[in-house]
């Protein structure tokens, strides 16, 4: 096999790694990420998760046809290179030597079986090699992830992301039928007794009576008065809806305040076992995947196979 047949996958997989960390370039920066429900961040963690076995695959199929260390090797150090591309440089360091590492594992787990192997079956040989390189590449991705935020969050803190207040009140049939039903009634206002700025005056110069009834008196101080009718009142349900909203964002951030420093990890933990749920899905189609491939390979010419018979020693007793 001529050398250009065994770097001719090498453009494909240096595309594929770029492509890889400009998506997970701003994952970098997103702390709401795995809270987020939306469905842009679904397709971009199934883009990530794709990519990342995309990107296995290719090398391990470069590893299969070259098969020499000395080709490997500068073709591992061009894609560890590529972190300094997109990434900050701290963060590449790091980044760069995972993905040396582990793309050097792989190629040396690899060139031993393809060394030992009775049959080739493309499948069975290059399969569980993907999926350890995917799960070496992804556990890097996330110890990057953790060391980026938690350099954010302790520089500017940890804030319950907006869209995860939403979902849980949302999802909460009490406080969704509260906000609903509490709507603005004119005719129900205007039968609530009033009171002028001189009587509120006179209460807030007397507190003893309104103690008499059991009222504090701080709750003058919440007391507006009547709203001229040329004024249009905001709508009830929303202000109620972001009252509730910050009321549980400030429960929840007093609640996790003392745990902040383990948020990062936390959140990293939370991203490996995502992308992993995400990998073992697609995996299925990694073994028709596979076999196609070579199918191909074996008919354009591409490649073929080498049928030898060798010695057998029997004992015999």
């Amino acid at each position: 096999m001529t050398l250009i047949k065994k770097l001719a996958f090498t453009p494909l997989l240096i595309i594929s790694l770029l492509l890889l960390l400009y998506i997970f370039n701003p994952v970098l920066k997103s702390i709401d990420l795995i809270f987020s429900f939306d469905p842009g961040t679904f397709y971009q963690l199934i883009t990530l998760s794709a990519l990342i076995l995309f990107s296995s695959l290719i090398f391990v199929l470069i590893t299969s046809l070259a098969s020499d260390l000395k080709i490997i090797i500068p073709i591992i150090i061009l894609a560890s290179a590529l972190p300094f591309v997109l990434i900050e440089t701290k963060l590449a360091i790091i980044l760069a030597a995972i993905v040396f590492i582990s793309l050097l594992l792989t190629y040396v787990s690899l060139e031993s079986k393809l060394k030992s192997y009775l049959t080739f079956n493309a499948a069975s040989l290059l399969s569980p090699s993907v999926k350890q390189l995917s799960s070496l590449l992804i556990l890097g991705f996330c110890l990057i992830y953790y060391l980026s935020m938690n350099n954010i969050i302790q520089q500017q803190g940890f804030q319950i992301p907006d869209s995860l207040i939403d979902a849980a009140l949302k999802f909460s049939p009490q406080v969704n039928m509260s906000v609903q039903g509490f709507k603005y009634d004119k005719r129900l206002i205007a039968q609530l007794p009033q009171l002028t700025q001189d009587q509120l005056e006179l209460l807030k110069k007397n507190p003893e009576l309104l103690k008499q009834y059991g009222v504090d008196p701080k709750m003058l101080d919440n007391i507006s008065l009547p709203i001229p009718s040329n004024i249009t009142k905001p709508s009830s349900a929303t202000d109620m809806n972001s009252f509730l909203k910050q009321a549980v964002k400030d429960q929840i951030q007093s609640l996790i305040k003392p745990y902040q420093d383990f948020i990062p990890a936390v959140l990293a933990v939370m991203l490996f076992f995502t992308l992993q749920s995400f990998i073992a899905v697609l995996s299925v189609f990694l073994t028709p995947i596979i076999w196609l491939i070579f199918f191909i390979l074996e008919k354009t010419n591409f490649i073929h196979y080498e049928i030898e018979m060798r010695e057998a020693k029997k004992l015999v007793v």
